[in-house]
């Protein structure tokens, strides 16, 4: 096999007659020059440029760690100002509606955010600030205006109802690689695009012991959560974000609307964004508890 000369390019190819008549055989197909071979030769050289297609692929294809850290990033670690109604529907399909001024921003790489609600009359000026600490526990406030106090939201009540929707508070806060146990991702699709399906194992106790993350490979979006019981093969809880309804702004990737459904409660809150604004200047002292008790101005999207 001297003529296998370093740097050749080469393709197998079956063919029915070759130069030498011998019948129908595999040729390795050199640049210009064709070469018979026997059937072993051939089937070891296919084994083999499968092999190395496989590992080609096996490399190409990301971790779950980047493909979700990157997917994290681009969802939570924005500054913005928007406008949320939700729409909420119980099991009999009678709607309630919220609507909530929403302001978010980085400060010292950790995540503030604030939602006060304007509507209904009767629960307007009710406020919820969040604000993330260095060892990824939070701080959460509550300001009930007809009480005119502040009471803090403790970490157990993480998994409560964010104004009494399908949404809850943890919903609301920035996730990190290290609360997960990560499976290798699994190449999917949903809705006719390409996504990467995570099943991320819970560290630490909760009220669900995993989450399934479907994330696009265009652009790292997260396209849908669900959340499972330990043990259980259905989810209890699933978020949506269709494809149709995101816009990109200052290179995120984001939902305008988002369809949270509790499987178990029968139960679905439509999440709409409004005015919608990113990298929007936002004074830090807004994310003060002196924001809540005072009732302050949010800035304006």
């Amino acid at each position: 096999m001297a003529w296998l000369e370093p740097g050749s390019r080469f393709r197998l190819q079956w063919t029915d007659r070759v130069e030498s008549n011998r019948g129908k055989g595999w040729v390795i197909v050199i640049r210009a020059a064709t070469r018979r071979i026997g059937s072993s030769l051939a089937i070891a050289c296919a084994i083999a440029m499968g092999a190395a297609a496989g590992a080609w692929a096996q490399n190409a294809q990301p971790s779950s760690e980047s493909v979700l850290s990157a997917a994290f990033e681009n969802r939570y670690a924005i500054d913005a100002i928007s406008r949320v109604e939700l729409v909420m529907r119980n099991g009999s399909g009678e709607g309630q509606r919220r609507e909530v001024h929403y302001v978010t921003k980085m400060i010292k790489q950790r995540l503030h955010s604030i939602a006060r609600l304007t509507a209904p009359e009767y629960l307007r000026g009710m406020t919820i600030l969040i604000i993330e600490q260095r060892d990824r526990s939070h701080d959460a406030f509550a300001f009930l205006p007809a009480l005119g106090k502040t009471r803090r939201v403790t970490t157990a009540q993480r998994g409560d109802a964010f104004f009494g929707s399908d949404l809850t508070y943890e919903d609301l806060e920035r996730k990190h690689i290290d609360e997960f146990e990560l499976a290798e991702p699994a190449v999917a699709e949903r809705e006719g695009e390409a996504i990467y399906r995570i099943d991320a194992a819970l560290v630490r106790k909760a009220n669900y012991a995993r989450v399934e993350f479907d994330v696009a490979q265009s652009d790292g979006a997260i396209l849908a959560t669900r959340y499972y019981k330990r043990g259980e093969q259905r989810p209890y809880r699933v978020l949506e974000a269709p494809r149709a309804a995101m816009v990109e702004q200052a290179g995120h990737v984001l939902p305008t609307r988002l369809l949270v459904s509790d499987v178990l409660r029968g139960s679905t809150t439509e999440v709409l964004i409004t005015d919608f604004r990113i990298n929007a200047s936002i004074p830090d002292r807004i994310f003060t508890v002196a924001t809540l008790d005072q009732e302050r101005k949010l800035p304006e999207p």
